[in-house]
């Protein structure tokens, strides 16, 4: 009696044992187990929102002496500040570090220019007669109008020239003016000078020569047709070496 019972007890534990090997079971349990992993994948995710990063690499050129650098800008808003750190730590070994160029003060010399040997500096001078008018018909001095000269003043004397600014109102003229020598009582030759018309001109005259000494110079005129002739202004130029 026991032993039908036995007999009849091992083949219902192997078909319960085949059961659960079968090929329905394992894919029950294998959609099981991919559902709980799903799950477990959606927590974590929610938990940890993924977090997106824009990297943007700006080259800029450098000169020749100096290395290139790039600058890593990291721009989004998602990202928070101790991301932004952490990016920055990681990436600034592989920066390479401009290099520092040493100072360069200039020294400035000044310069010192001098005329060369045996050539002088040209000095020019101006002797001004002051301004005046006249009407007459032959050489007449004009009032008030004369200076005295010394040439020992103007060593290296090189060259003397009489200037008159001369204009005649009325236009239908000749006027004339010229530097006379009181001392010596003489016109000084080549000073003479001359305008016609009613356009007022600077005259120059040719080089003249002074008379060596100190001298009393008077400004001289006369007209063509006795009309007025004024000049407003008269004097010697003087060039020296």
């Amino acid at each position: 009696m026991d032993e039908e019972i036995l007999s009849q007890t091992i083949p219902q534990n192997n078909f319960n044992f085949k059961n659960l090997l079968s090929i329905r079971n394992i894919t029950i349990l294998f959609i099981t187990l991919t559902l709980i992993n799903l799950i477990y994948i959606d927590i974590v995710t929610l938990r940890n929102p993924k977090t997106t990063i824009v990297e943007k690499v700006i080259n800029i050129t450098k000169p020749p002496d100096s290395p290139q650098t790039s600058s890593v800008i990291l721009t989004d808003q998602v990202c928070p500040q101790t991301c932004i750190a952490q990016i920055y730590e990681a990436t600034v070994s592989s920066r390479m570090q401009p290099t520092t160029m040493p100072t360069i003060t200039p020294t400035i010399t000044p310069t010192i220019s001098s005329a060369p040997e045996g050539i002088s500096t040209v000095k020019e001078f101006f002797i001004p007669f002051g301004s005046g008018s006249s009407t007459a018909g032959d050489w007449q001095d004009v009032q008030g109008i004369q200076a005295t000269i010394d040439t020992a003043n103007f060593p290296g004397l090189k060259s003397v020239t009489f200037e008159a600014t001369v204009r005649i109102p009325t236009g239908n003229e000749v006027a004339y003016i010229r530097l006379y020598n009181v001392t010596d009582k003489h016109p000084i030759w080549f000073s003479e000078i001359s305008l016609e018309g009613g356009t007022p001109k600077l005259l120059i005259s040719r080089p003249i020569i002074l008379d060596s000494g100190s001298k009393l110079y008077q400004v001289q005129m006369k007209t063509s047709l006795k009309f007025q002739a004024i000049f407003d202004q008269a004097r010697l130029h003087i060039i020296t070496n």
